[in-house]
């Protein structure tokens, strides 16, 4: 099983967080929680694309 698509779709959803995270800090004044909260998610994204990476990796050396 390739875990490509899985990462390509993580990549979006990043993608997606930055977007959002720089809409709110273009309001006037952005709401403080949201942006830690966006923060977070694409932190979570992040750690998450980087053991997806890693483990698609090792599977191609094995493959």
């Amino acid at each position: 099983m390739t875990l490509r698509p899985y990462i390509h779709r993580l990549h979006g959803r990043h993608v997606l967080l930055d977007d959002a995270l720089a809409q709110e800090m273009r309001r006037p004044e952005p709401d403080a929680r949201f942006v830690a909260e966006i923060k977070k998610r694409k932190l979570q994204v992040k750690d998450r694309l980087r053991a997806l990476e890693l483990k698609a990796a090792t599977e191609g050396l094995h493959a």
